[in-house]
C-alpha cells in the first residue's frame, strides 16, 4: 500500500526486504504482457537482475565506504516499486497503441514508480540524501526500460 501513493512512502515497511511480492508483480507484468500478444517473461526476469545490479553498483559507488544498500535489498525495492508498471500494464489493454495517451500515461506511471524508487532508497540507505537526483536518474532508466516494453 506504501507504493499506491507516491506523496507518501513508508520506508519502515521495507526495512526487511523479500522477493515473494516483487516475484508475484513480475510475473502479472509478464501476464499482462502476454494478453497484450508478447511474450516478455525471461526479459522481465533478466533485466529485472541487471538493472538491480546497476542500481545496487551505481549506489555503493555514490556512497563511498558509507553505502549500506545490499543487493538482496536493491532487488526486492525494484521489485515492488514495478506496481506501477504493472498497472500501466494492464492499462494498456484498453488504451489504443501508438497514440499520444499512451505516452503520456506511460510519463505518469514512470514518473511515479522512479519517485518511489528513489525515496525508499534514500530513506532505507543512510547516506543517500546528497545524491538523491542521480538515484533518481538511474531509477528513472530503469522504469523507462519497462514502460517501453508495455509500449512498444
Amino acid at each position: 500500500m506504501s507504493i499506491l501513493n507516491p506523496f507518501r512512502v513508508k520506508p519502515d515497511l521495507h526495512e526487511d526486504s523479500d522477493l515473494s511480492g516483487p516475484f508475484l508483480f513480475l510475473m502479472a507484468f509478464g501476464l499482462f504482457q502476454l494478453l497484450a500478444g508478447k511474450l516478455h517473461f525471461g526479459i522481465i526476469l533478466g533485466w529485472v537482475t541487471v538493472s538491480a545490479l546497476f542500481l545496487y553498483v551505481v549506489f555503493n559507488m555514490l556512497a563511498g565506504r558509507n553505502g549500506n544498500l545490499d543487493l538482496y535489498r536493491c532487488l526486492s525495492l525494484i521489485g515492488y516499486c514495478m506496481l506501477p508498471i504493472v498497472i500501466l500494464s494492464a492499462l494498456s489493454l484498453f488504451v489504443p497503441q501508438g497514440g499520444g495517451v499512451i505516452l503520456g500515461v506511460t510519463g505518469v506511471f514512470v514518473i511515479w514508480s522512479t519517485r518511489v524508487c528513489t525515496r525508499l532508497l534514500v530513506e532505507l540507505a543512510s547516506c543517500g540524501d546528497e545524491h538523491r537526483g542521480l538515484i533518481a536518474y538511474a531509477c528513472f532508466l530503469i522504469y523507462v526500460l519497462f514502460s517501453l516494453l508495455v509500449v512498444f
